[in-house]
Protein backbone atom coordinates (compact mmCIF):
# COMPACT_ATOMS: atom_id res chain seq x y z
CA UNK A 1 0.00 0.00 0.00
CA UNK A 2 2.44 2.54 0.66
CA UNK A 3 4.44 1.84 -2.75
CA UNK A 4 1.36 2.40 -3.95
CA UNK A 5 0.69 5.48 -2.42
CA UNK A 6 4.10 6.93 -3.18
CA UNK A 7 4.03 5.98 -6.41
CA UNK A 8 0.75 7.84 -7.28
CA UNK A 9 2.04 10.90 -5.74
CA UNK A 10 5.16 10.54 -7.94
CA UNK A 11 2.42 10.31 -11.16
CA UNK A 12 0.49 13.34 -9.78
CA UNK A 13 4.45 15.31 -9.78
CA UNK A 14 4.85 14.23 -13.34
CA UNK A 15 1.77 15.90 -15.06
CA UNK A 16 4.19 18.29 -17.29
CA UNK A 17 2.24 21.22 -17.06
CA UNK A 18 4.42 23.68 -18.94
CA UNK A 19 5.12 21.36 -21.62
CA UNK A 20 1.47 20.09 -22.07
CA UNK A 21 0.45 23.94 -22.07
CA UNK A 22 2.89 25.23 -24.30
CA UNK A 23 2.18 22.36 -27.03
CA UNK A 24 -1.21 22.55 -26.81
CA UNK A 25 -1.77 26.41 -26.68
CA UNK A 26 1.24 27.77 -28.69
CA UNK A 27 2.29 24.75 -30.63
CA UNK A 28 5.63 24.62 -28.96
CA UNK A 29 7.75 22.45 -26.50
CA UNK A 30 8.63 25.46 -23.65
CA UNK A 31 11.86 23.58 -22.98
CA UNK A 32 12.82 24.57 -26.39
CA UNK A 33 12.85 28.13 -25.74
CA UNK A 34 14.69 30.77 -22.75
CA UNK A 35 15.77 28.49 -19.77
CA UNK A 36 14.90 25.39 -21.39
CA UNK A 37 12.94 25.08 -17.92
CA UNK A 38 9.40 23.92 -18.27
CA UNK A 39 8.17 25.79 -14.95
CA UNK A 40 6.24 28.92 -14.49
CA UNK A 41 8.74 31.22 -15.04
CA UNK A 42 9.74 30.29 -18.27
CA UNK A 43 6.42 29.85 -19.53
CA UNK A 44 6.07 33.55 -18.09
CA UNK A 45 8.94 34.54 -19.93
CA UNK A 46 7.70 33.10 -22.68
CA UNK A 47 3.96 33.36 -23.32
CA UNK A 48 2.81 35.72 -20.17
CA UNK A 49 1.23 36.35 -17.63
CA UNK A 50 -2.04 34.70 -17.61
CA UNK A 51 0.47 31.40 -18.97
CA UNK A 52 2.33 31.22 -16.06
CA UNK A 53 -0.36 31.92 -13.84
CA UNK A 54 -2.18 28.60 -15.02
CA UNK A 55 0.83 26.62 -15.14
CA UNK A 56 1.90 27.52 -11.88
CA UNK A 57 -1.46 26.74 -10.08
CA UNK A 58 -1.38 23.15 -11.56
CA UNK A 59 2.13 22.66 -10.32
CA UNK A 60 1.20 24.05 -6.66
CA UNK A 61 -1.95 21.71 -6.61
CA UNK A 62 -0.20 18.65 -7.78
CA UNK A 63 2.49 19.10 -4.69
CA UNK A 64 -0.89 20.40 -2.36
CA UNK A 65 -3.26 18.06 -2.90
CA UNK A 66 -1.58 14.86 -2.89
CA UNK A 67 0.95 15.97 0.35
CA UNK A 68 -2.83 17.14 2.55
CA UNK A 69 -4.65 13.76 1.79
CA UNK A 70 -1.39 12.05 2.92
CA UNK A 71 -1.59 14.51 5.98
CA UNK A 72 -5.16 13.86 6.70
CA UNK A 73 -4.89 10.22 6.82
CA UNK A 74 -1.30 9.00 8.07
CA UNK A 75 -0.27 12.36 9.95
CA UNK A 76 1.05 10.91 13.59
CA UNK A 77 1.12 7.49 12.69
CA UNK A 78 2.92 7.44 9.38
CA UNK A 79 4.80 10.58 9.15
CA UNK A 80 7.74 9.17 7.28
CA UNK A 81 4.40 8.68 4.76
CA UNK A 82 3.36 11.60 4.53
CA UNK A 83 6.73 13.44 3.76
CA UNK A 84 7.32 10.88 1.05
CA UNK A 85 4.77 11.45 -0.66
CA UNK A 86 6.00 15.27 -0.95
CA UNK A 87 9.24 14.53 -1.90
CA UNK A 88 7.83 11.97 -4.82
CA UNK A 89 5.26 14.78 -6.01
CA UNK A 90 8.75 17.50 -6.06
CA UNK A 91 10.74 14.37 -7.88
CA UNK A 92 8.11 13.82 -10.58
CA UNK A 93 8.26 17.32 -11.50
CA UNK A 94 12.18 17.27 -11.86
CA UNK A 95 12.09 14.30 -13.43
CA UNK A 96 8.47 13.70 -15.00
CA UNK A 97 7.42 9.96 -16.39
CA UNK A 98 5.30 12.26 -19.30
CA UNK A 99 7.42 14.11 -20.18
CA UNK A 100 10.73 12.45 -21.11
CA UNK A 101 12.23 12.77 -16.95
CA UNK A 102 13.13 16.10 -17.80
CA UNK A 103 10.77 18.68 -15.96
CA UNK A 104 10.77 21.97 -13.92
CA UNK A 105 13.09 23.07 -11.14
CA UNK A 106 10.58 22.52 -8.23
CA UNK A 107 9.77 25.67 -6.52
CA UNK A 108 5.79 25.81 -7.29
CA UNK A 109 5.43 22.21 -6.21
CA UNK A 110 7.48 22.45 -3.25
CA UNK A 111 5.21 25.12 -2.08
CA UNK A 112 2.31 23.23 -2.65
CA UNK A 113 3.77 20.31 -0.72
CA UNK A 114 4.17 22.92 2.52
CA UNK A 115 0.81 24.08 2.36
CA UNK A 116 0.30 19.98 2.62
CA UNK A 117 1.86 20.19 5.07
CA UNK A 118 1.09 23.10 6.98
CA UNK A 119 -0.77 26.07 5.48
CA UNK A 120 -0.15 29.13 7.21
CA UNK A 121 3.19 28.19 7.46
CA UNK A 122 3.40 27.88 3.58
CA UNK A 123 1.61 31.37 3.58
CA UNK A 124 4.35 32.90 5.45
CA UNK A 125 6.91 31.19 3.06
CA UNK A 126 5.21 33.01 -0.16
CA UNK A 127 5.35 36.33 1.76
CA UNK A 128 8.81 36.45 2.55
CA UNK A 129 9.14 35.32 -1.33
CA UNK A 130 7.60 38.13 -1.93
CA UNK A 131 9.52 40.32 -0.20
CA UNK A 132 13.03 38.43 -0.67
CA UNK A 133 11.83 39.09 -4.86
CA UNK A 134 11.27 42.62 -4.33
CA UNK A 135 14.77 43.07 -2.35
CA UNK A 136 16.33 41.45 -5.26
CA UNK A 137 14.37 40.93 -8.63
CA UNK A 138 15.53 37.14 -8.92
CA UNK A 139 12.94 34.71 -8.56
CA UNK A 140 15.62 31.82 -8.09
CA UNK A 141 17.65 33.93 -5.31
CA UNK A 142 14.00 34.98 -4.13
CA UNK A 143 12.61 30.97 -4.26
CA UNK A 144 15.99 29.18 -2.49
CA UNK A 145 16.41 31.80 0.19
CA UNK A 146 12.72 31.80 1.20
CA UNK A 147 12.09 28.65 1.07
CA UNK A 148 15.64 27.91 2.95
CA UNK A 149 14.54 30.17 5.56
CA UNK A 150 11.27 28.17 6.10
CA UNK A 151 12.75 25.16 6.36
CA UNK A 152 15.02 26.34 8.98
CA UNK A 153 11.78 27.25 11.01
CA UNK A 154 10.65 23.50 10.50
CA UNK A 155 13.89 22.30 11.91
CA UNK A 156 13.27 23.66 15.02
CA UNK A 157 9.67 22.87 15.57
CA UNK A 158 8.89 20.03 13.67
CA UNK A 159 9.68 16.44 14.21
CA UNK A 160 12.52 14.74 12.49
CA UNK A 161 11.41 12.99 10.14
CA UNK A 162 10.24 16.67 8.38
CA UNK A 163 13.42 18.08 9.39
CA UNK A 164 14.95 15.76 7.25
CA UNK A 165 12.50 15.27 4.31
CA UNK A 166 11.98 19.00 4.25
CA UNK A 167 15.59 20.09 4.07
CA UNK A 168 16.01 17.50 1.43
CA UNK A 169 13.72 18.99 -0.91
CA UNK A 170 15.25 22.55 0.06
CA UNK A 171 18.84 21.06 -1.14
CA UNK A 172 17.42 19.33 -4.09
CA UNK A 173 15.76 23.05 -4.98
CA UNK A 174 19.37 24.65 -4.58
CA UNK A 175 20.84 21.60 -6.68
CA UNK A 176 18.15 22.18 -9.54
CA UNK A 177 19.16 26.22 -9.88
CA UNK A 178 22.94 25.38 -9.59
CA UNK A 179 23.14 26.99 -13.42
CA UNK A 180 21.43 30.13 -11.93
CA UNK A 181 23.47 30.48 -8.92
CA UNK A 182 26.62 30.47 -11.25
CA UNK A 183 24.91 33.38 -12.82
CA UNK A 184 23.92 35.19 -9.60
CA UNK A 185 27.66 34.90 -8.61
CA UNK A 186 28.53 36.11 -12.43
CA UNK A 187 26.10 39.18 -11.66
CA UNK A 188 24.60 37.76 -15.04
CA UNK A 189 21.16 36.31 -13.68
CA UNK A 190 17.70 37.22 -15.19
CA UNK A 191 15.74 39.59 -13.07
CA UNK A 192 12.02 40.45 -13.24
CA UNK A 193 10.49 44.04 -13.76
CA UNK A 194 9.33 43.67 -9.80
CA UNK A 195 11.53 45.53 -6.91
CA UNK A 196 14.20 47.33 -6.37
CA UNK A 197 16.60 45.98 -9.44
CA UNK A 198 13.71 45.38 -11.83
CA UNK A 199 14.20 45.22 -15.19
CA UNK A 200 12.42 47.98 -18.18
CA UNK A 201 10.26 45.37 -19.63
Amino acid sequence: MPIIILLCAYLAGSIPSGVWYSKWVHHIDVRELGSGNSGGSNIGRNFGKKAAFIVITIDLLKGWIPTALAYHYFAGQQDWLVMGVGIACVIGHAYPLFAHFKGGKIVATSIGVLLGFHFYLAICQVILLVICLYLSSMISLAAMVSYTLTVIYIIMTQAFVYKIGFTAIALFMIYRHRQNIDRILHGNERRLPFGLYRTNK
